[in-house]
């Protein structure tokens, strides 16, 4: 048996996130073309078609931020440093590079950026559901309502977005080359991480779904336990993951010059929206109110 600590499942996100960068920029580097040809399109113009709004990334970025920060708050209040990556993945999404991108439409670093953390921190969204999912069953649930043991639901579905996690990033840099071939087959790639990403996540939620559905069964009415709001913050924030998720399946299953992709306001509205809503449930119903009075949990995981 070895036991596997919050804190080093944050550390694992994070060494993937700095991995994922590597690799998307190294990808990105070697299927890059030279831009002395005036005449070749820009990075931007061959995937997004359009220029991103300045004024829109700020204010999305600034909703972000401000997320973060009120996350972070009732993180230290509460003392539930197990959380600790959803503030800090909803700092990292790249609005704000947007804004230079706008101006700099060849450059690979900032579009690499960009990709990097929009496409890929709500991966870190997700992991904070699993451990909370984890947590829920551990602590308050008796745990044969759930059909995975719950010390494990979190390192499974973790290594599921990590593998998923990496083939989008190496399909993102792919996706970076101003070649029309090398830039198909990175969407191509990016496609298959999100419908891996999507089919993994969707199996979560039937998970919590089917958890739900036992509970009930038994006659345990969530209204009357303290900690009954947290399996309705999980089904809410988890639907609004969803979309995002089916929202970018659809996006790169249209491919190049998709009416989706084209079109920045739906990035915004099937995208940036619904994750920020995801998230900010948290903001307004912290989970660690519902639990006891001791953060004591680690996920005992073996081999």
């Amino acid at each position: 048996m070895f036991i596997l600590s919050n804190l080093t499942t944050l550390r694992v996100i994070l060494i993937f996130f700095v991995v994922a960068l590597y690799v998307t920029t190294a990808t990105a580097q070697n299927t890059t073309t030279t831009n002395s040809d005036a005449h070749r399109p820009t990075i931007v113009s061959v995937v997004f078609n359009y220029t991103p709004n300045q004024i829109a990334a700020a204010v999305a970025g600034g909703l972000y931020l401000v997320a973060s920060a009120s996350l972070l708050s009732r993180l230290v209040s509460a003392r539930s440093w197990w959380g600790l990556y959803l503030p800090i993945a909803a700092y990292l999404p790249g609005f704000f590079v947007r804004i230079p991108l706008a101006t700099n439409q060849n450059s690979l670093s900032l579009f690499m950026i960009q990709q990097l953390f929009i496409i890929l921190s709500p991966a870190a969204y997700l992991a904070f559901n699993y451990i909370l999912y984890g947590r829920l069953f551990v602590q308050c649930v008796d745990q044969h309502h759930s059909l995975i043991k719950p010390e494990r639901v979190a390192r499974i579905f973790v290594a599921s977005d990590i593998t998923t996690f990496l083939i989008q990033s190496s399909g993102g840099g792919l996706e970076g080359s101003t070649n029309a071939t090398t830039d198909h087959l990175g969407a191509s790639i990016l496609l298959v991480g999100l419908v891996l990403q999507t089919l993994s996540f969707a199996l979560f939620i039937l998970l919590v779904i089917c958890a739900h559905r036992s509970i009930v069964q038994e006659g345990i009415r969530l209204n009357d336990q303290k900690w009954g709001p947290i399996m309705k913050l999980l089904h809410f924030s988890s639907f609004f993951f969803m979309v995002r998720c089916i929202y970018r399946v659809i996006e790169l299953a249209q491919g190049n010059g998709g009416y989706l992709l084209t079109h920045e306001v739906y990035f915004y509205c099937l995208d940036s929206l619904p994750l920020l809503i995801g998230i900010s449930i948290y903001i307004l119903f912290w989970p660690a109110r519902y639990f006891g009075p001791m953060d004591t949990y680690n996920m005992q995981l073996r081999p």
